[in-house]
């Protein structure tokens, strides 16, 4: 039962490791404009704010490039949306679902399984389970990881057994770090998210959000001059007038394995005035970026598929070791 909760996370997450590049060859038709104006996230907000009453408003893709859309996420407890916005003029480009997107519905399946509590309840399990085989394996093995390590064991084809064997002592030994890191990094997101579950989130009451004061262009502007080291790639608006936008994003400072979500600051929508780019929860930071590879090029993202497809195999070959035991 362990083997088959195993098999599935480890595949998922393999897949996951090239979520950004799947997501935009799904949605490769709206992320590109013929375009030479500058952008203006002022226009696009205003046109979403003026569609799009009661949703929690984010701005999950922008850049300075005028032929690449601008990217929203609306939120309600129950539906999210994806909108694809024109970077210049505003225009609503596409409006999709986000459940129609193929890597959120991995995701979910990563996480939960698609089954609310219940699913990110046997997720956690399943993670203190394989966090549990990969120690329990490296007792059993203890005498042969260093031969392992220096090509001094056989590899033995001769019966399915065997090579089940050879393939489940080799890909565990050469693999063990990897999926020690991903095991725990994994379970300790998972117990965040389990948390939060049976506690129960609450959603702030979504007002209209009102139109800021306060060009959001310009603030952004005023960061590269305030702190130029902040690179801003996630807004999320206020949901009323006394909220204050919260722009997210990764400092050139900080350790590249930090998730550019725990790079924080606020702009009041009144003012415009900055708060400090702080770090917030800086283990939970470097846990995530690393578990979902926030970092590297795609050369380290291949080998991170490749060593997390070990997860699989391990999950195979020890079902075969263990029918033959309990035979």
């Amino acid at each position: 039962m362990a083997g088959c909760f195993i098999f599935l996370i480890s595949l998922t997450g393999s897949i996951l490791v090239f979520h950004q590049g799947l997501e935009d060859l799904q949605y490769s038709e709206y992320l590109h404009v013929e375009n030479d104006k500058v952008v203006s996230i002022d226009k696009a907000y205003a046109g979403i704010v003026s569609r799009y009453s009661s949703w929690d408003i984010r701005l999950i893709r922008f850049s300075d490039n005028p032929s690449e859309t601008l990217v929203f996420q609306l939120r309600r407890p129950d539906n999210r949306l994806m909108v694809f916005v024109h970077p210049s003029d505003g225009e609503l480009i596409k409006v999709v679902p986000q459940s129609d997107s193929a890597v959120f519905w991995v995701l979910k399946l990563h996480y939960s399984l698609h089954a609310g509590i219940a699913g990110e309840t046997l997720i956690f399990l399943a993670g203190i389970l394989f966090v549990s085989s990969l120690f329990t394996g490296l007792f059993i093995y203890r005498k042969m990881i260093l031969k392992t390590l220096l090509f001094r064991t056989r590899f033995n084809t001769r019966s399915t057994n065997t090579l089940s064997s050879s393939l489940h002592r080799h890909v565990g030994v050469w693999a063990v770090l990897f999926n020690l890191i991903m095991a725990l990094s994994g379970l300790v997101i998972s117990y965040e998210i389990l948390s939060a579950g049976i506690k129960g989130t609450k959603h702030a009451k979504l007002n209209s959000p009102a139109i800021t004061a306060v060009s959001i262009d310009k603030i952004l502007n005023e960061y590269k001059v305030q702190y130029p080291e902040f690179n801003p790639s996630y807004i999320r608006f206020p949901a009323n007038a006394y909220d204050k936008i919260q722009i997210s994003g990764t400092l050139k400072n900080k350790s590249k394995f930090y998730s550019k979500f725990y790079n924080v600051s606020t702009a009041d929508i009144h003012t415009g005035d900055l708060s400090p780019v702080i770090s917030i929860k800086p283990l939970s930071a470097f846990v995530r970026g690393l578990h979902f590879i926030e970092y590297g090029n795609w050369i380290l993202k291949f080998l991170f598929l490749i060593v997390g497809l070990t997860g699989p195999v391990l999950s195979i070959t020890g079902y075969v070791l263990w029918r033959r035991r309990k035979g």
